[in-house]
């Protein structure tokens, strides 16, 4: 009876700190609903998470999990985390990558089409851009903002923004870029990668004095695509001798380098058919005539940037018209003065 009567008065005295906890600080309803919305919204990621069930089921919990922390965020519309979570899930599920790279913390996305190079569910990646925006409008000092070594959300969502393909989410891409590098202070590892990218992207909003400054804030650049970029926007400028000059000083092995890099998704190019303009001023500059008639053939062909059509016709004009004065030598095979 004793030991009973004990538990009896520890529970009354617990009962009576909690009324007076209550009535100085009574529970907030919605922090409640709050916290248990992103408790079961984790809590389905990680059951979304098990490979041994099926890909339908698998999806059905990351659309639970997004349920859950929506409900969150309607239960307390001020805070930025249940956004963070909403992308962070999306992101991660259908679009960071398709490999495994245990060094970095990464694992293959299991509801990628990784059967085609920089393939991505556009749908899907506005609704991650659409949840980053409310986590900034929220917490835009949050340091998941900042420019940390391609860590940021900044450099990520820029990146989506430009795989999108169109002329307001190039603006968007842009403006995350400059903000990445005035937050970044100029230093780490990605910047080479981030300015480059950013002198594509004015590129593509047809800014090309900005995109040639750009190129120019690199110094000496390490990578054969961000020289090859900058000659592609020499050469829309209307500076092309310039332009096949810097290809020529980097030599036929960085335009190999450069291909593969294309070829391996390294590199990669919006919208599908960009990349044949570099092939075919590349081939030019070498030498590589009938290659570079083709690549810019392809160009055309493809309707990338529309803008520079033109450009890309007055080279092909050039090569064909210098191809009528020099024809290219009779096959072996056929010359029968051998």
């Amino acid at each position: 009876m004793k030991r009973v009567l004990l538990v009896v008065v520890a529970l009354a005295t617990a009962a009576h700190a909690d009324v007076w906890r209550n009535a100085i600080d009574p529970p907030d309803p919605s922090k409640e609903v709050f916290e248990k919305e992103l408790r079961d919204g984790d809590e389905r990621v990680l059951q979304a998470n098990t490979a041994s069930s099926s890909p339908a089921q698998r999806k059905r919990w990351v659309q639970l999990a997004i349920v859950s922390y929506k409900a969150a965020a309607t239960a307390m519309p001020k805070s930025a985390e249940p956004w963070f979570r909403i992308a962070d899930t999306l992101n991660s599920f259908y679009l960071a990558s398709c490999q495994d790279a245990p060094h970095y913390g990464a694992t293959k996305s299991p509801f990628k089409d990784c059967t085609q190079a920089d393939a991505i569910d556009k749908g899907i990646a506005q609704q991650v851009i659409d949840a980053w925006n409310e986590a900034e409008k929220r917490a835009p000092l949050d340091p998941r903002f900042s420019g940390n070594d391609g860590d940021s959300i900044l450099f990520e969502r820029a990146i989506l923004n430009t795989k999108l393909g169109t002329m307001k989410s190039f603006e968007a891409a842009a403006k995350d870029y400059e903000a990445y590098l005035a937050r970044s202070d100029g230093k780490g590892d990605n910047m080479e990668t981030t300015w480059s990218n950013l002198a594509e992207t004015y590129m593509m909003l047809g800014r090309l004095d900005d995109s040639i400054e750009a190129y120019k804030e690199l110094g000496t650049p390490t990578h054969a695509s961000t020289m090859f970029g900058a000659a592609v926007a020499l050469d829309r400028a209307e500076r092309g001798q310039l332009a096949l000059d810097l290809i020529r000083g980097q030599g036929p092995n960085s335009y190999r380098v450069f291909k593969e890099s294309v070829a391996m998704g390294r590199t990669f190019f919006v919208p599908a058919g960009e990349q044949f303009y570099y092939f075919a001023l590349a081939d030019e500059a070498f030498g590589n005539n009938e290659q570079a008639i083709g690549y810019w053939r392809m160009f055309i062909n493809s309707g990338a940037h529309p803008q520079f059509q033109p450009r890309a016709k007055e080279h092909l004009d050039a090569l064909l018209k210098k191809r009528g004065k020099n024809p290219p030598p009779p096959d072996p095979f056929w010359d029968r003065s051998r």
